[in-house]
């Protein structure tokens, strides 16, 4: 059994920032970047999309029943792509296992997410999204070229060669973080990178959602959110009333809000009063989402729903062990495609921060939708979001996840 003492460190930081900005922004025209939609891209997004929920689930697991938990698969998509990039053996077979993508070629993988990026990023002026990686090298440890070279291309990743294990690192890095999360990560690192890192992964990604249609502040009033434990919360309670895509269940119903031009959207999952959310979502698969999704229609609804801020912090760890990506974590990891005394990978974090409010933004006519006199005589539907939920954040034409999460308490 061979011995690993070179070591990999993973942080992932998404921010979610769901508002609404300012009339000229909502002018600006849209994005000009394809999606990729070949036959390898559309299993690539199949594969995110399955992995998230499997993942999810084995994450919900280390949490308690009234705690919220949050991730980005595609964040964590992104940096295990750049990690089986230099994977070789079963430690690539299983990394590309849960990404779902064991079938495909890897460097095809890898100029998917890239160009998926690419395409994420030309919507900059819509919803204000950018995806930034930088990987940090110790200056004793020789990564091979091929791999900074690959990374490089189809991640637009920042390669830093410095020793790690210094204060003068561990600014660099603060700053690095602080600069691609709009200021939402300033000081990441409290000390500097254990002197066993060799090689350190940094993901962000920014996504500053605008509401469709806005939600008017001067509407907005203290409510109860009955959290998962039974206890109450005084939340501040956004209000509108609008037509929104619906799905009513027999214990739990789905609205999909969607964001300008609808290139993303936002589906929320409410359980039924007397139902819990848990019960609801156990063993929740895509399949079961897909058909749930298929069956929306239009329908008039009075939404309430919660401001929130929010920040979650998850060790993937645990969780990918779980599903069987050991091999990674272990002296048995084979990075030889990043060096010839192949690495390990000593934990895959990820913090985020989630904001949903309705700030600084003004209604115009351009992002509402005019309805014909009459059109608001039926009774709406009234989906109250007082109780714990399940959302999901992706982007419309490749159906990729961007955040998923349960909350229960606020």
């Amino acid at each position: 059994m061979k011995r690993s003492k070179y070591i990999i460190s993973v942080l992932l930081m998404p921010v979610a920032i769901l508002t609404s900005v300012n009339c000229m922004a909502q002018t600006r025209q849209a994005n000009t970047i394809a999606c990729p939609l070949d036959s390898t891209a559309k299993a690539v997004y199949k594969g995110e999309t399955s992995m998230a929920y499997t993942l999810f689930e084995q994450v919900d697991k280390l949490h308690n029943a009234n705690e919220n938990v949050v991730i980005s698969p595609l964040c964590l998509a992104d940096a295990l792509t750049i990690l089986a990039n230099g994977a070789k053996g079963i430690t690539s077979d299983q990394i590309t296992s849960i990404l779902g993508t064991i079938d495909l070629n890897t460097e095809k993988v890898s100029e998917v997410y890239g160009k998926l990026n690419d395409y994420l990023a030309g919507y900059k002026r819509e919803v204000g999204i950018k995806t930034a990686n930088s990987v940090w090298i110790n200056d004793q440890f020789k990564a091979k070229n091929e791999y900074m070279t690959k990374n490089r291309n189809d991640f637009k990743a920042e390669m830093h060669n410095q020793k790690l294990a210094l204060d003068m690192t561990k600014n660099a890095i603060n700053q690095w973080c602080d600069k691609n999360s709009n200021g939402t990560f300033r000081n990441i690192l409290s000390q500097p990178l254990s002197s066993e890192a060799n090689i350190a992964l940094f993901n962000t990604i920014c996504f500053n959602g605008t509401w469709n249609t806005v939600f008017e502040e001067d509407v907005t009033r203290p409510q109860e959110f009955t959290n998962a434990d039974g206890s109450k919360s005084k939340v501040m309670m956004m209000q509108q009333e609008e037509r929104y895509q619906v799905y009513e269940g027999d214990k739990m119903d789905l609205l999909r809000i969607p964001y300008l031009k609808g290139c993303f959207y936002m589906e929320i999952y409410l359980p039924h009063k007397g139902e819990k959310l848990d019960d609801c979502m156990r063993n929740f698969s895509k399949k079961q989402d897909n058909k749930m999704r298929k069956l929306t229609s239009e329908q008039k609804v009075a939404l309430d729903m919660p401001r929130m801020d929010l920040k979650c912090v998850t060790d993937f760890s645990e969780p990918l062990k779980a599903m069987e990506m050991t091999d990674a974590f272990s002296s048995e990891a084979d990075f030889s495609g990043i060096a010839d005394n192949s690495p390990s990978v000593s934990g895959i974090k990820q913090i985020i921060n989630l904001k949903i409010n309705e700030k600084g933004t003004e209604a115009n006519s351009f992002t509402r939708k005019e309805y014909q006199k009459g059109d608001f005589t039926a009774k709406p539907l009234f989906f109250t979001i007082n109780r714990p939920f399940f959302f999901t954040i992706r982007e419309r034409n490749s159906g990729v996840i961007l955040f998923m999460g349960k909350i229960r308490k606020l």
